[in-house]
């Protein structure tokens, strides 16, 4: 793998701004781009290329980047090649540069930053000053709860409906000064490069509305892929719950809707509630779903210990306690110590709507059998996923989405208990699969089935994963995918109808 410092200088028009440089003084002027990354294989000299837009992407540890960090893998193997447009991440401590060693030849990475708006920047100088005089720590801390999040229908009954507007509004303000700078260095590489097609992946949905700009400077076919709703959202944080965020959200929805070539879907469900949502254009909008990968597992790790291991964050509905609860009457039923049962979490699980995980696990008596780790890389996470007895999901705040780490469990020879509501994707998506599928209240059906799966594992029963038929492969979608894009490049999919000019309010938006 290569890690640049900056551009190169073999085009001048592209030479970009080196790590640690700052902005201009002019305030409404951007950073410029810079090549983070670019494959030690030379690319072919006549690779189809596809110009990629996603806000996370490998080596950035920020959710969302596995999906198309496995994409470009089953591109390459039919000969494309990418350039990817994403967020500036050179500051983060976190990186995985193990992640691009994967990427097919020909790949280069780009990180686009962009400048906050000159009244955002006002805004968070004088938040973070009014936090830390909040909070004793100097910093504000815990996760969003249930009750910090919103369904559409109650969002014009939550108080504070003007501050709730200027954030959801802000929010826009910012996801678009980034789409806009996206726009312009997109414009600049399509007038350099001959690309074949341009997706983008999102959220952050706003990447969409910058590959907009792109194709409709560069005359490219697009392609949308949304891994959650944008205007179909189920929940949203308590902090943008106003009209406001419908209103932008489906104002630029339906423009990328309109003008793209074809608009993927990640799941059945929500692909059919999009297709109910814009009839005019359900005959291009599909699903492809996230699978599972054929990467090498570390081999199972049978111990004398039961142990219901998590990997992931809690946060929103992923609320642990009543798992906790059921695992409590299991060890008084049976009378079990630690050193037979036990409860790990690894990543982002410190606590809970604010509360400590470990404070509800003591409150629910079983302090001692539960035990936290911190965010491991991917492979230490593996590593951890291997040792388990039962995988847990922990409840999933949107019913149109299936969680990531389903597939990864699917992959284990492990028994899983997935807490999901009967009519929600996960559910369907595991209806023939040997796993306990739980509605996420129903401590009684949990306390049932960790005692029958610790029952078992006592007499030394082994699960096998069910994902070993290649039923649930992430390939089989890619391959669906690729020959969708190959019929857009061909003109066998069309490019969407005409988009009408973009409206005022929009505009205003984009300069701001």
């Amino acid at each position: 793998m290569t890690l640049k410092s900056g551009l190169d200088g073999r085009s001048p028009a592209l030479k970009g701004r080196v790590a640690g440089e700052e902005e201009s003084s002019d305030e409404g002027a951007e950073l410029q781009p810079y090549l983070y990354y670019e494959s030690p294989h030379a690319p072919a000299a006549d690779a189809p290329r596809i110009l990629l837009v996603s806000h996370a992407f490998p080596p950035d540890p920020e959710v969302g980047g596995l999906r198309w960090q496995k994409m470009t893998r089953y591109f390459g193997e039919q000969g494309w090649e990418f350039d990817v447009l994403t967020r500036d991440f050179r500051h983060s401590s976190r990186l995985d540069r193990a992640r691009l060693d994967e990427l097919p030849p020909g790949t280069r990475i780009f990180c686009v930053p962009a400048a906050l708006p000159l009244m955002l920047r006002i805004q968070k100088t004088i938040l973070g000053a009014l936090r830390r005089a909040r909070s004793p720590q100097g910093r504000h801390s815990g996760h969003a709860s249930p009750e910090g999040t919103s369904a559409p229908n109650d969002v014009e009954r939550k108080p504070g409906s003007l501050a709730r507007a200027y954030f959801a509004a802000a929010l826009f303000m910012r996801e678009a000064k980034w789409a806009r700078a996206v726009a312009r260095f997109g414009a600049r590489l399509t007038s350099e490069r001959e690309y074949r097609i341009v997706i983008s992946s999102g959220p952050p949905h706003l990447a969409h509305e910058g590959a907009r700009l792109i194709a409709r400077s560069s005359g490219l076919p697009y392609l949308v892929d949304m891994r959650d709703p944008w205007s179909l959202v189920q929940r949203v944080v308590d902090e943008i719950a106003s009209p406001v965020w419908y209103i932008l959200a489906r104002h630029f929805e339906r423009r990328v809707v309109r003008e793209s070539a074809l608009l993927v879907m990640n799941t059945e469900r929500s692909r059919d509630a999009m297709r109910a949502a814009y009839p005019r254009y359900a005959n291009k909008i599909e699903a492809i779903r996230n699978g599972c990968d054929d990467e090498a597992l570390p081999p199972p790790r049978r111990g004398t210990r039961f142990s219901i291991r998590f990997a992931g964050s809690i946060y929103i509905d992923r609320d642990p306690r009543l798992l906790f609860r059921a695992a409590a009457r299991v060890i008084a039923t049976l009378g079990l110590e630690p050193g037979q049962f036990a409860i790990e979490f690894i990543g982002d699980v410190d606590r809970y709507a604010g509360t400590p995980t470990m404070q509800i696990a003591r409150e629910e008596g079983v302090e001692r059998y539960v035990s936290l780790g911190g965010l491991l890389k991917r492979e230490a996470a593996l590593e951890f996923l291997a040792g388990a007895s039962v995988l847990l999901s922990l409840p999933q705040d949107s019913d149109f989405a299936i969680p990531a780490k389903i597939y990864e469990y699917l992959r284990f020879d492990a028994w899983m208990l997935v807490l999901a509501h009967e009519h929600s994707a996960t559910a369907q998506l595991l209806r023939d699969v040997d796993a306990d599928v739980l509605e996420p209240e129903d401590v009684d059906g949990m306390a049932r089935a960790i005692q029958r799966r610790y029952e078992q594992f006592t007499r030394g029963e082994s699960p096998k994963s069910p994902a070993s038929d290649g039923r649930f492969g992430r390939r089989a979608q890619a391959e669906k995918l690729i020959r969708l894009v190959s019929r857009i490049v061909n003109g066998d999919l069309g490019r969407g109808l005409p988009g009408r000019a973009p409206s005022a309010a929009g505009d205003q938006l984009l300069r701001s």
